[in-house]
């Protein structure tokens, strides 16, 4: 059989739809579509992935890959679950027949919505697909019947149907490596409008789930039961980086948290350093608490070029609220030990939890300030699915269970703030942050020592245009 897989989050401005409609670039290869298209190759079927986030694709395009087609699967977020909409009714339009399979964060926590907020899509899969994928190929073959497919959901006419409960992938070194055959032709890793790291750039997960619980973050687990932190051996994620090593010239670490145990990455980057593999790497997710000088050095050694880091707030008491068991000295001595060891580090900050005041908020700029941090990125609160504050939140009745996303509002009794406060606060964040002048001195030297001067244009047409 043959296999369509969208990536959906962007490009789609191309096609003319009317709407809902993004044209948000692609940074990052769309990692879930290529473990699926791996295991479908696996099982001896074709497979083409088209990125809307990486090309203009034509009506003519998207007709033509449909026509070779035998099913189409398509990744759905809840804040771009309309334009999805939009793509499967003009699939619809083109080819009545083909079966659309939906899955992605928007079909595991809404499960049945799902397919009535794309009313043209068949089957909607919940949860991890790599296993799923190859029963739903048995019942396009006509050998297995859809209520016996675990960790799915699917349109029986009018009704809106359930499988069997899903089901979690335990072993992780069962599935074999991603298909990065299948975006060959696209380019990744432009970010801020240049490539500040090595091309070619790809994606990687040595991980799922996360060990800690931070009361803002998306869990599965709290929609899934037994959906924890499962670990892939460190042989076989050295085994995956030495099978990119030489095509790719960057992979980023996309995990919750890579170095949650560090026993595991002290050995990873001890193979690593011995089979002297030349890619850079980037760590995604970062915790301060994982920082230790051994391990960085050895990071270093490796080819660990960026460390991300989520601080979210410069004050205890907000750490502690958000459950987030780190110290501010933990932040300090991480982030002054990756400087140390010269790694390009960001890390993300937060305004808006319901016990800040304004005194919080400047005390988180001021500490941003204070890190040696080559970026910041301050937003907002938000209420999530699927994250702890949201469920306390419909649980208390100040929300509704249909809302996906809301913004700390204190009209709402979510916060001290209105979000248009919140987003001035933000701005304001990221102008002191960026003008400071021994931080931009600061930058331009350590860029001229990496030879990077992308970040740095960037940088100074962010002055200019200030």
């Amino acid at each position: 059989m043959r296999f369509l897989l969208l990536k959906t989050s962007g490009g789609w401005k191309s096609l003319g739809v009317k709407g809902n409609i993004t044209n948000d670039p692609s940074i990052y290869p769309p990692l879930g579509l290529q473990y699926l298209g791996s295991v479908l190759e696996q099982e001896g079927h074709s497979v083409e992935i088209i990125d809307f986030g990486a090309e203009n694709v034509s009506i003519e395009q998207l007709r033509n890959s449909l026509m070779s087609s035998d099913a189409v699967g398509m990744g759905v977020y809840t804040d771009n679950y309309k334009t999805v909409a939009d793509i499967s009714k003009t699939i619809k339009e083109m080819d009545p027949d083909i079966t659309q399979i939906i899955g992605g964060p928007h079909c595991t926590f809404l499960k049945k919505r799902s397919l009535s907020d794309i009313p043209y899509a068949d089957i909607c899969c919940e949860g991890e697909g790599e296993r799923v994928i190859i029963d739903i190929i048995r019942f396009l073959q006509g050998r297995k019947n859809l209520p016996s497919i675990h960790g799915i959901h699917y349109r029986d006419h009018s009704q809106i149907k359930s499988g069997k409960p899903v089901r979690i992938i335990d072993d992780l070194d069962s599935i074999p490596f991603p298909a990065r055959h299948l975006v060959e032709k696209y380019e990744y890793g432009r970010f801020l409008g240049c490539y500040p790291f090595k091309r070619k750039f790809t994606a990687m997960i040595s991980s799922r789930g996360c060990p800690f619980r931070c009361r803002f973050c998306v869990r599965c687990g709290n929609v899934i039961d037994g959906y924890g932190f499962r670990k892939r051996s460190a042989e076989n994620v050295v085994k995956e980086i030495e099978e990119i090593d030489g095509k790719y010239g960057s992979v980023v670490i996309c995990d919750d948290n890579f170095l949650a145990d560090v026993k595991r990455a002290h050995k990873i980057f001890d193979m690593l350093i011995e089979h002297g593999t030349g890619i850079d790497m980037l760590i995604m997710g970062a915790r301060v608490d994982s920082a230790e000088r051994e391990l960085y050095k050895k990071m270093k050694k490796a080819g660990v070029k960026y460390l991300g880091f989520g601080l979210e707030s410069g004050n205890q008491d907000v750490l502690d609220f958000y459950n987030k068991k780190i110290t501010l000295q933990q932040i300090r001595e991480a982030v002054d030990l990756g400087s140390e060891m010269g790694f390009l580090m960001s890390a993300t900050f937060m305004f808006g939890a319901p016990i800040e005041t304004r005194d919080h908020i400047e005390n988180t700029i001021k500490f941003a300030c204070s890190l040696p941090l080559d970026m910041a990125f301050f937003g907002s609160l938000h209420y999530r699915m699927g994250a702890d504050l949201w469920v306390e939140a419909v649980k208390n009745k100040i929300i509704s269970e249909d809302e996906f996303t809301v913004p700390a509002d204190s009209r709402r009794g979510l916060g001290n703030f209105i979000p248009e406060e919140l987003q001035t606060y933000t701005e304001q964040a990221f102008r002191r942050f960026y003008l400071r002048p021994l931080f931009i001195l600061s930058r331009i030297y350590r860029a001229f020592l990496r030879k990077d001067y992308g970040l740095v244009k960037r940088g100074l047409h962010y002055i200019i245009n200030s």
